[in-house]
């Protein structure tokens, strides 16, 4: 394993250390697959002190009162415009009056707890050994909290697989020690297989057809069978990932058929109409770092709607 530390020349961006914490960049090019980053930075809380500031306060007064009155008609001849007879009463009228008043206000501010340094180990693998454009990684210190993002060139899954941080306290500063530890796998042969093309059952089998699969150890299958009621929720039959000898692949010269027997599942397709959704979709030991990157490309279903006479 090749080592590089602290300030060598191997992509390395740095950010403007903040007062809690800063943010470092490596950029992964496949010369290098290990890295030592250091950031500092400092643990602070917010306390709150109490101050009385002169302010403008405002009240309601009355300044007068006005005659309303509704109902009755006009002296003369004639019929009424309003049945009945005419009622008067006098509203107060008000204004809103300013005057000088003392407001007791929380004034929020920073206390400073500790300083923190945290040395982090990142260690990038990849499966395939084709050349990496630049896979980049940042780490960040906020406080005390470390955290790892990813932005990569989208010709690799970025998984993170392993993740290890430790601390202590030493008087006022506290020392943090962390492992990220990086796989790429190549989304290329992922993303072609994640491609359902269409679905259908015959004689309890359910068959869905996919792109180039070829035993992909990245890509899962679930399924998911209801019984459609006229009335009533739907009933659950079926519904979670496929095991390895409850779904049989088979490779063909344009991509790949899946087959699901129902029967063998515990499922008994009777009278009446039913919804199975097969759905396939990466899986990894770990956690995507740049699954935004792919949007819905990470998965792919279809849905067969199945009516038993």
């Amino acid at each position: 394993m090749k080592l590089v530390v602290g300030l060598l020349s191997l992509a390395l961006s740095f950010s403007t250390l903040a007062s809690s914490g800063e943010s470092k960049t490596f950029t992964y090019d496949g010369s290098q697959d290990s890295v030592e980053l250091i950031l500092r930075g400092e643990k602070t809380h917010t306390e709150y002190r109490t101050e009385v500031r002169t302010t403008t306060c405002f009240r309601t007064e009355i300044v007068g009162y006005r005659t309303i009155c509704n109902g009755g008609g006009y002296p003369g001849p004639g019929p009424r415009p309003y049945p009945g007879g005419r009622n008067c009463y006098r509203e107060p009228v008000y204004r809103q009056v300013d005057y000088p008043c003392q407001q007791t206000v929380q004034i929020p501010y920073e206390v400073k707890d500790f300083d923190v340094d945290a040395r982090v180990m990142l260690d990038v693998s990849k499966i395939s050994m084709e050349a990496t454009p630049g896979e980049s990684f940042t780490v960040s210190l906020l406080g005390d909290t470390l955290s790892l993002t990813a932005n990569g060139s989208k010709k690799f899954f970025l998984v993170l697989n392993k993740q290890d941080i430790r601390s202590r306290m030493n008087g006022t500063m506290k020392f943090m020690d962390a492992l990220y530890s990086v796989e790429l796998i190549e989304s290329v042969p992922v993303l072609k297989a994640l491609k359902m093309t269409d679905i259908s059952l015959a004689n309890d089998v359910l068959t869905f057809g996919l792109g180039p699969v070829n035993n992909n150890p990245n890509i899962a299958f679930s399924l998911n069978i209801e019984k459609k009621k006229l009335f009533g929720s739907d009933e659950v039959l079926f519904d979670r990932e496929l095991t390895a000898t409850e779904i049989v692949i088979k490779a063909s010269n344009t991509g790949s058929a899946a087959d699901v027997n129902i029967d063998r599942l515990g499922v008994s397709l009777e009278d009446g109409k039913y919804s199975l959704t097969a759905k396939a979709y990466f899986k990894a030991k770990g956690s995507l770092l740049n699954a935004s990157q792919y949007g819905d490309d990470l998965e792919a279903s279809k849905t067969l709607v199945y009516k038993i006479r």
